[in-house]
């Protein structure tokens, strides 16, 4: 894929503003990203890059475009036409993703939406498919945090919960950690986590993997007395298993309450939660309940959000939706 020279086309007012909304995006990300470590980040963010209701996303060779309100088959055309114009991608694939509606996805450009292939983040390999609904394997506006974790992990034992593909794992083991215990509800997740285990050459059989509901395991390891290091806690915003139901708004304190239980002293406890309608000041509100799930007391040590290539406008989008948060015993 072409990253430099940018060429300008100009066709008509549209194609210039156009061409010249998604060139101001990539300068952003060129100046910032390094790219001989990292192939896959957002090039445009909707509001935060004038393009609204609209995200795409570069995994090394391959874009995404993806469309959160219905447009008209000649402004999809005219983006397409940009992309490949400005940056030559090997595939170009679209989700449309309608409130209320099933996500469908279609290969604009290309021989075929990719399916299986591998980019890079911050020196780390992991597997990409574009064929699995709403996710790809990576969330791409946690690759700071992940680097976070990666820096404080050393010689640490780590508990990731709802890991999905494991790349926090992944990235504390490369940081030195000692083991890492991965769980997800998704046997699925659990599949393709072991695969990136393999793809970074880390032996699967140092680490442990459990299908299964972390309420349930929270419960067991503090049963057990087991405890760790670093424990990073990234539910879905809406979880279902056979035996509970969870909600983000509802059960953030006591799952927070839950790790805390199981962190040693000086430990972290790593919060995520990507649910644009708790704000940040919903978000420590929600924090100051958590006494009533735990007697241990904690302390707040870090707090961040998606990475710079996740912009908002302050007009449309007035805070970041994600939240990441450290705690500390």
């Amino acid at each position: 894929m072409r990253l430099y020279n940018i060429k300008i086309f100009m066709h008509n007012a549209d194609h210039e503003s156009l061409h010249k909304t998604i060139c101001k995006a990539w300068s952003l990300r060129n100046k910032y990203i390094d790219h001989s470590t990292t192939n896959a980040y957002r090039l445009v963010n909707s509001y935060g890059d004038a393009l609204q209701e609209v995200t795409i996303d570069i995994y090394n060779k391959n874009l995404l475009v993806q469309y959160f309100k219905s447009h008209e088959k000649h402004s999809k055309d005219r983006i397409c036409s940009e992309l490949n114009d400005i940056l030559a991608p090997e595939n170009i694939t679209e989700k449309i993703r309608l409130k209320g509606e099933e996500i469908k996805t279609h290969l604009v450009s290309g021989k075929e939406i990719p399916g299986d292939f591998v980019v890079l983040e911050n020196g780390i390999k992991f597997n990409i498919s574009f064929l699995e609904g709403g996710g790809t394997g990576l969330f791409l506006d946690q690759r700071d945090n992940r680097k976070k974790i990666r820096a404080l992990a050393n010689n640490k034992e780590v508990l990731n919960c709802f890991c999905y593909t494991s790349s926090f794992s992944i990235s504390a083991i490369l940081g030195g950690a000692i083991s890492t215990t991965n769980i997800d509800l998704s046997k699925k997740a659990i599949e393709w986590s072991k695969k990136n285990f393999l793809l970074n050459q880390l032996d699967v059989n140092d680490h442990e993997f459990i299908v299964g509901d972390v309420w349930e395991w929270l419960r067991r390891f503090q049963k057990k007395g087991r405890t760790f290091d670093v424990i990073i806690i990234d539910p879905p915003s809406f979880s279902t298993s056979k035996t509970t139901v969870f909600t983000a708004e509802k059960d953030i304190p006591g799952l927070i309450g839950a790790g805390l239980d199981i962190l040693r002293a000086d430990g972290i406890l790593a919060f995520s939660t990507n649910i644009a309608k708790i704000n940040f000041s919903t978000f420590f509100q929600l924090l100051s309940r958590v006494k009533g799930f735990t007697q241990k007391t904690y302390k707040i040590i870090d707090v961040s959000s998606q990475g710079l290539d996740f912009p908002t406008d302050g007009i449309h989008i007035i805070e970041p939706y994600l939240k990441f948060v450290m705690l500390s015993c």
